[in-house]
């Protein structure tokens, strides 16, 4: 029974990779959006409406997947 270090290695990169994005991901997109609002930059009020409602999209998103996971995904 061999152990592959390979399929181990892309295991734990592929959970860190999705936790950095989902876990720490959004707080950090929030706080960009916000910095943008507060910038006098041309543009960043666009920018940062964007950025704010990609995180109300994510979190409506996982509301959904909190709800009905069960149905969508059938565990």
């Amino acid at each position: 029974m061999g152990f592959d270090v390979g399929a181990l290695g892309i295991a734990i990169a592929s959970v860190l990779g999705v936790g950095l994005l989902l876990g720490a991901g959004i707080p950090l997109v929030y706080a960009l959006g916000i910095r943008s609002l507060e910038s006098e930059r041309p543009g960043s009020t666009v920018v940062g409406g964007a950025l704010l409602g990609l995180c109300v999209l994510l979190a409506l998103a996982g509301i959904v997947v909190i709800v009905f996971g069960k149905q969508l995904f059938g565990i």
